[in-house]
């Protein structure tokens, strides 16, 4: 049984904090925003949603898309790190607001911007494992929580969303070979303190340039390719300093390497689905990598290829 991505719903708050207004208290130019950041506006979600409302607005785009019926729902997963609380899990607060039956198995995954990638590989082989037929695998990690609106190096950057990728057979995309990697040693250059986010940049700078291009050329081998066989390379959207030094340093063609941050911000483990979601129909597209990379730190990387 072939499992993969059928349909992708997401959602973006309209309400957007201007970076451009913060020019005189940060010190900075519009150069800065344009090739530094990417970030000319940062979403915003409602004060009252939690993570659990942004996914059910997320479901309710993909609904629009694809009929779904909640009674065949397997399973949901939910990849965020900032839940609704600490307990309970915030897919067991989803699955009450969907109203899904007591047979759908629910459970997190706490990882920020290597998700994604880790919630398909977990969500397919736990469906694969279990004779499952149709999975949804939800992405929302609300930053505006913990970002500190007074820090420059995080509250120019982080913008709230929330995706939902269903899983089933007659899918659009399959997943092929993966692969993984944990720096738990440099935990600390981003995490929570006194419960608001710090981010060292320039250590995740190096560490994006020591890990990551080499673990993109690893997963391609792995999955039988080259690089110049990809059509196209979905990278978290950290930054765009951070996707064009990949870039760089695999010599990628920039046509293959979408970058679209620009009126909403890194969304930490939305960014991927939201960029595939444009992409995902697009026939003349018949493999894509994905590679996440951030929290932990961590890093995942696979190949997903178009189902013929």
């Amino acid at each position: 049984m072939k499992l993969g991505i059928k349909e992708i719903g997401v959602f973006i708050p309209e309400s957007r904090l201007d970076n451009a207004s913060k020019q005189g208290r940060f010190e900075f130019n519009d150069s800065f925003l344009d090739e530094r950041i990417g970030v000319h506006r940062t979403a915003i979600k409602d004060a009252s949603d939690e993570c659990s409302d942004l996914c059910v607005k997320a479901f309710n785009n993909l609904t629009k898309k694809i009929a779904i019926q909640k009674e065949n729902i397997d399973i949901i997963v939910v990849v965020t790190q900032n839940p609704d609380t600490r307990l309970p899990h915030a897919s067991a607060i989803l699955h009450g607001k969907l109203d899904l039956p007591v047979t759908c198995a629910s459970f997190d995954i706490s990882l920020g911007c290597s998700g994604f990638v880790y919630g398909i590989s977990a969500i397919i082989s736990f469906m694969k494992e279990n004779g499952f037929k149709k999975g949804v695998l939800f992405t929302a990690d609300p930053y505006s929580k913990i970002v500190d609106q007074e820090d420059k190096n995080t509250s120019l950057l982080f913008g709230d969303a929330a995706t939902a990728t269903l899983i089933t057979a007659n899918a659009e995309l399959v997943p092929g070979k993966f692969s993984f990697g944990t720096l738990g040693t440099k935990f600390r250059e981003i995490s929570l303190v006194d419960d608001k986010l710090y981010m060292n940049g320039s250590a995740v700078v190096k560490f994006v340039k020591r890990f990551i291009p080499a673990d993109i050329t690893k997963v391609v081998e792995k999955n039988g390719l080259s690089l110049g066989e990809i059509d196209r390379f979905i990278l978290h959207q950290g930054s765009k300093f951070i996707v064009d030094v990949i870039k760089e340093d695999l010599k990628l063609d920039e046509k293959k390497v979408p970058f679209d941050i620009y009126e909403y911000g890194n969304t930490v483990s939305s960014s991927i689905p939201i960029i595939l979601e444009k992409e995902l129909h697009d026939k003349n597209n018949k493999n894509f990598v994905l590679s996440g990379f951030g929290v932990g730190l961590s890093w995942a990387s696979c190949v997903m290829f178009r189902n013929s």
